[in-house]
C-alpha cells in the first residue's frame, strides 16, 4: 500500500513559528512568509523549512501556484479588529493583507485553510467577507473560540480560530486536559533585569495584574506584543520573595506551550524578544484546530500539559 503524500503547508504571517510548532510529522511547510526578520530569525533557528522576507501584498498567483500548498495557515494582523486598537476593520491600511488573501483563496482554492485572530474578528466586516468569499467557493467551515486555559496552561489568551475544507472535516471535541502550575514555567535562575523598578510600582500598582510565583492557581493575563513596553493590560507581573519582576520571553513561550527544545536566539535583547512572543500563538490550541483536518489530526491525541476553568 502506497504511502500517504505529506500535506503540503503554506504558513502566512507565520510570525515564530507557533503552528509550525504544532504541526505534525507527516506535513511539508513549502513556505513561512513574514516582513518580520527578526521573528523569520527565531524561526530559521527552530524549523528547516524554507521561509520568505515578502509581505502577503506582494505575493503573486504565480508564487501560490509554484508552492501548490494543499493546506494554508494564516494569522493576519490583530490591530484592526482588538479592543485596544482603533477597531478601523477593512478601512485599516493592515487589512489589505488578508483582502488579498481571500481573493487569491477564491482563485487558488486551497483544500484547506485556517485563520487565527482575536476574538473581536468574528464581528468584523472582514470575517463576513472571508465568509462569503469561502461559501462562493464551496467550502465547509467551523469556527471556534479558544483560550490557552482550557490547554491546561496558566496564562489567558482567548482567540478565534477558523477553519474551511473543500473535504470533509473532523468535529473538534472540547480540551480535555489538568492545570499546569505557573512554578512549572519559570525559568531556574530569572535575570535581574526582569526586576520591576520601585516606581513603576507606585504609580501603577493600582492597575497591575500581579501573580504570585506560589500560588499553584495563579493564572496570567493576556500578553501582549507591547509587554516590557506599555505597563498595563499587556501582561501580568510575578511576585516572588526576591520582590516583583516582569516575565522573561522563554517562560512565556512555555505558558503558550511551545516545545522544550524551542530556542530563542543568544543573542536577540529581552526587549526585543517580548514583542514576538506576544505576538505569537498558543501551540496546544493550534494542534487542537488543525484536529479538524483529517491529514493533519494527531493519530494519538497529544500530550498536553497538565486545565483551569478560569478564562
Amino acid at each position: 500500500m502506497p504511502l500517504a503524500q505529506p500535506v503540503r503547508v503554506l504558513e502566512l504571517f507565520c510570525g515564530i513559528g507557533g503552528c509550525a510548532a504544532a504541526l505534525p510529522a507527516r506535513s511539508e511547510v513549502v513556505s513561512a512568509v513574514d516582513i518580520h526578520r527578526r521573528a523569520l530569525e527565531v524561526y530559521r533557528l527552530n524549523f528547516p523549512h524554507p521561509t520568505a522576507v515578502r509581505t502577503i501584498e506582494s505575493l503573486r498567483d504565480e508564487d501560490f501556484r509554484r508552492w501548490r500548498a494543499d493546506f494554508w495557515w494564516l494569522s493576519p494582523p490583530c490591530q484592526p479588529y482588538t479592543r485596544r486598537g482603533r477597531q478601523r476593520d477593512l478601512e485599516d491600511p493592515r487589512a489589505a493583507s488578508l483582502r488579498m488573501l481571500i481573493g487569491q483563496i477564491q482563485r487558488q482554492r486551497p483544500r484547506h485553510l485556517a485563520l487565527e485572530n482575536v476574538p473581536e474578528f468574528r464581528s468584523s466586516q472582514a470575517h463576513r467577507e472571508l465568509r462569503q468569499g469561502l461559501q462562493q467557493c464551496g467550502y465547509r467551515v467551523l469556527e471556534t473560540q479558544l483560550c490557552a486555559t482550557q490547554f491546561g496552561l496558566p496564562a489567558r489568551r482567548r482567540r478565534f480560530y477558523l477553519v474551511a475544507s473543500l473535504d470533509g472535516m473532523l468535529e473538534l471535541r472540547a480540551p480535555a486536559c489538568t492545570r499546569l502550575p505557573l512554578s512549572d514555567c519559570l525559568d531556574a535562575e530569572p535575570s535581574p533585569e526582569l526586576a520591576v523598578p520601585d516606581e513603576l510600582w507606585d504609580k501603577y500598582q493600582a492597575a497591575l495584574d500581579v501573580v504570585d510565583s506560589r500560588d499553584a492557581t495563579a493564572c496570567c493575563a493576556c500578553f501582549t506584543s507591547a509587554y516590557g513596553r506599555s505597563p498595563v493590560r499587556s501582561g501580568s507581573y510575578l511576585r516572588t520573595n526576591e520582590g516583583l519582576r516582569r516575565f522573561s520571553p522563554r517562560e512565556i513561550l512555555r505558558m503558550l506551550g511551545f516545545p522544550a527544545g524551542y530556542r530563542l536566539p543568544e543573542a536577540i535583547a529581552t526587549q526585543q524578544a517580548w514583542p514576538l512572543v506576544g505576538n505569537s500563538l498558543c501551540v496546544p490550541a493550534v494542534r487542537h484546530v488543525l484536529g479538524a483536518i483529517p491529514e493533519l489530526a494527531e493519530t494519538e491525541a497529544p500530550k498536553l500539559p497538565p486545565c483551569s476553568s478560569r478564562q
